[in-house]
C-alpha cells in the first residue's frame, strides 16, 4: 500500500489561483493535509476559489478554510517580509505563481524579471529561514534555449532553484511541462471564444506547434515528483503529444461545424514577439546523466554514481531515449479532446 506522504503535512501553493494552483488545492484536499495555504495577489481570484471549494452559502468564510483546513493567502511572492510570514511552520512548498504570457512579458521585461526571479529568490530566502523540507518550483518548456523574456526570467530562476540545493535542509527541485489544455489563456479557450462569438479563428503561424498536457497529468505528475525527490532534480513529464495548432484549430471547426453550424475562416495574424515555432522540454546535448521513473523523465547530474540512484525511495533507471517530436493526428487530436471533456463550448 502507497503511503500518503501528504498527510498531515502542511503546504503552500504560490500562485494559488491559476489553472495549476487551483488544481493542485483540489487535488490536495483529498491527501488529509494538516493545513494547505494558498497563496495569491488576486484578491477575486482566492475569493472565487474559496466559493468553488465550498459554495454552501450557509457556511462562512471562516468555517470554509476550518472545514477543508485551507487558508487564502493574501500576498504577493515580491514581498520578502510577506514570504517569511506565510512559510512559516510549512513542510513543503510548490511554487506556481509567475507572470506566463509571453507577449506580455515581451512589454513587460522589468516587471517579468521582478516576479519571476526575485519573487523566486524571496520565497528560496524565506524557505531556508524557516527549514522547509521539500521545494518543487513549477518551470516550463519555455526555459529550454530561451527566446522570450518570459522563458529567460524562468531560466534564471530554475538555476537559482537548483544551486539553493547547497549547504541547507531544504530540498530544491523544478519540474518542467508544455501547455495546460484548456486552461486560461490557453488557445483552445481563446478559439472556443471565438466560435461562440461567430468570429474567425485565428492563430499566429500555420506551423507552430506546441506540447500539450491536461490539468490533471500536471497536478498527478507534480505530487509524484515531491514524492521522489531528492534535490537538485529537473522532472520532465513524458509522452506529452505535440499538436500542430492548424491540426488543432481545424479539428475543432470541424467540430462545431457538424453540431453548431459553424462556418467561419482560419486566418494567420502573424508570430508574435518572444514566440518561436518549436519547443521543446530538455536538450539532451546538456545533459548526460538523464533517468526515469514511470512517466517521469529525470535530470540530475549529481547521479552520476549507482549508489545516488539507489538513494531514491523508487526504483529508477537511466534514460537513452529523445523526446519525441512526431506530430499527432487530426485524428488523435479529435479523439484526446473527445476523451478528456475538452469540446464543451461554454467550458
Amino acid at each position: 500500500m502507497k503511503i500518503n506522504i501528504f498527510k498531515n503535512k502542511s503546504i503552500l501553493i504560490t500562485g494559488g489561483t491559476g489553472s495549476i494552483g487551483s488544481a493542485l488545492v483540489k487535488g490536495l484536499i483529498k491527501k488529509n493535509c494538516k493545513v494547505i495555504r494558498a497563496m495569491s495577489n488576486d484578491e477575486n481570484g482566492l475569493y472565487d476559489l474559496s466559493e468553488l471549494i465550498n459554495n454552501k452559502k450557509k457556511i462562512s468564510f471562516s468555517e470554509k478554510m476550518k472545514k477543508n483546513k485551507i487558508r487564502y493567502i493574501l500576498g504577493d511572492i515580491r514581498d520578502y517580509k510577506r514570504c517569511l510570514e506565510v512559510t512559516k511552520d510549512i513542510d513543503i512548498i510548490i511554487h506556481a505563481a509567475a507572470l506566463k504570457h509571453v507577449p506580455l512579458c515581451e512589454f513587460n521585461p522589468k516587471e517579468a524579471y521582478n516576479t519571476n526571479v526575485k519573487g523566486t529568490k524571496n520565497l528560496i530566502k524565506a524557505s531556508k529561514k524557516n527549514n522547509i523540507k521539500k521545494f518543487l518550483f513549477i518551470s516550463t518548456d519555455k526555459v529550454v534555449n530561451p527566446v522570450s523574456v518570459m522563458g529567460k526570467t524562468k531560466k534564471i530562476a530554475e538555476k537559482f532553484i537548483l544551486n539553493s540545493n547547497k549547504k541547507n535542509n531544504t530540498l530544491f527541485s523544478c519540474i518542467r511541462f508544455g501547455n495546460i489544455i484548456g486552461s486560461r489563456g490557453s488557445v483552445l479557450p481563446k478559439f472556443k471564444k471565438q466560435i461562440k462569438d461567430n468570429e474567425n479563428l485565428s492563430l499566429t503561424d500555420k506551423n507552430m506547434k506546441r506540447y500539450f498536457l491536461t490539468i490533471d497529468k500536471a497536478v498527478k505528475n507534480i505530487l509524484l515528483s515531491i514524492d521522489i525527490m531528492k534535490g537538485n532534480e529537473i522532472f520532465i513529464i513524458g509522452n506529452l503529444p505535440n499538436f500542430k495548432i492548424m491540426d488543432l484549430a481545424e479539428v475543432i471547426k470541424k467540430y462545431y461545424k457538424k453540431i453548431l453550424g459553424y462556418n467561419k475562416k482560419i486566418i494567420i495574424t502573424g508570430i508574435r514577439s518572444g514566440e518561436r515555432l518549436n519547443e521543446s522540454l530538455y536538450d539532451k546535448k546538456k545533459h548526460q546523466y538523464i533517468f526515469k521513473y514511470k512517466n517521469l523523465i529525470i535530470i540530475n547530474e549529481e547521479l552520476k554514481a549507482n549508489n545516488k540512484i539507489q538513494k531514491y525511495k523508487y526504483k529508477i533507471k537511466r534514460y537513452y531515449g529523445d523526446y519525441s517530436q512526431s506530430l499527432a493526428t487530426k485524428k488523435y487530436i479529435e479523439k484526446y479532446l473527445i476523451v478528456n471533456n475538452l469540446l464543451n463550448i461554454n467550458a
